[in-house]
């Protein structure tokens, strides 16, 4: 059938309203900016004051490196050292101010770098990044000789639904929960879908009482809304720490803040409600 002009610019006019289905992210840069003339002193010396006994001397130095922006990175990642005088608390909060996703390339290619600290804080702002590109350097990260930088290249990878990164995320979930979960309920959120949620109620169905506890902790994150049907039936666990979890998992799902020290009697009462309203 032809469209009359008519109906045609009017057609026209409303997908202009519509909004962009293309990838909004900001192109990758694949240089870092130059220091201007004399700026490489200036570097030097704003450094030298992250080593300066004073608080407000160091939170100065710092102010006016994140002032400088990206052209310093290259020169504040040589500050980031395994050795026990490193200033890296100091250098740290200045990379995060200044490095944005539109640097993860840049970042990328420092990930094998020797020093652990350096590598270790590169695959963590990576992994909060989301960023789909980032998804092989996150694969060979995970293969690191330091543990915490391999975990955050398998969180990454599960932020970005990569399901297969599934059994070391809940590995490390499983033993240090109280270290992980503010980073965990941060990224995760991203991953939620059918697809992931499904991975994971598959991979703790048939599994050990922690790992179920720990699957359905994660669930708080990965899983749907109507995947509650699935954490429905953990309600009714016999392990307490399984029905604690399932209830937080419901609350989670259903917009309310989880309640991380639930007795057993509390849960047995609390699952009993959740039971009556599914």
């Amino acid at each position: 059938m032809m469209l009359r002009p008519f109906a045609c610019t009017a057609i026209s006019a409303f997908l202009t309203f519509l909004p962009a289905q293309d990838d909004q992210r900001p192109s990758k840069l694949d240089a870092w900016p130059k220091l201007a003339a004399g700026e490489a002193e200036r570097v030097v010396a704003f450094v030298t004051q992250l080593r300066h006994e004073k608080p407000e001397i160091r939170a100065a130095g710092r102010a006016s490196l994140i002032k400088i922006g990206a052209a310093a990175v290259p020169m504040l990642f040589q500050q980031v050292l395994d050795r026990a005088d490193n200033i890296n608390a100091e250098v740290l909060p200045a990379l995060d101010e200044i490095l944005k996703p539109e640097h993860a390339a840049l970042m990328a290619r420092k990930c094998k770098e020797p020093r652990v600290e350096l590598r270790r804080y590169l695959v963590l702002r990576l992994c909060k990044f989301g960023d789909p590109e980032m998804i092989p350097i996150l694969q060979g990260m995970t293969k690191d000789k330091d543990a915490d930088t391999a975990w955050y290249a398998a969180l990454g990878l599960l932020t970005l639904k990569q399901t297969d990164a599934l059994p070391a995320v809940v590995e490390r979930c499983k033993t240090d929960w109280a270290g992980v979960k503010e980073l965990v309920g941060s990224v995760l959120p991203a991953a939620r879908s059918d697809e992931v949620g499904k991975a994971l109620f598959t991979a703790i169905a048939k599994a050990q009482v922690g790992d179920q506890m720990t699957g359905l902790r994660l669930a708080r994150y990965l899983a749907t809304k109507e995947q509650a049907i699935i954490v429905r039936g953990y309600l009714s666990a016999e392990a307490a720490q399984v029905k604690k979890e399932a209830i937080n998992a419901m609350r989670a799902l259903h917009g309310m803040e989880p309640i991380e020290n639930l007795s057993v009697f509390q849960a047995t009462e609390m699952a009993k409600e959740w039971l009556a309203k599914s």
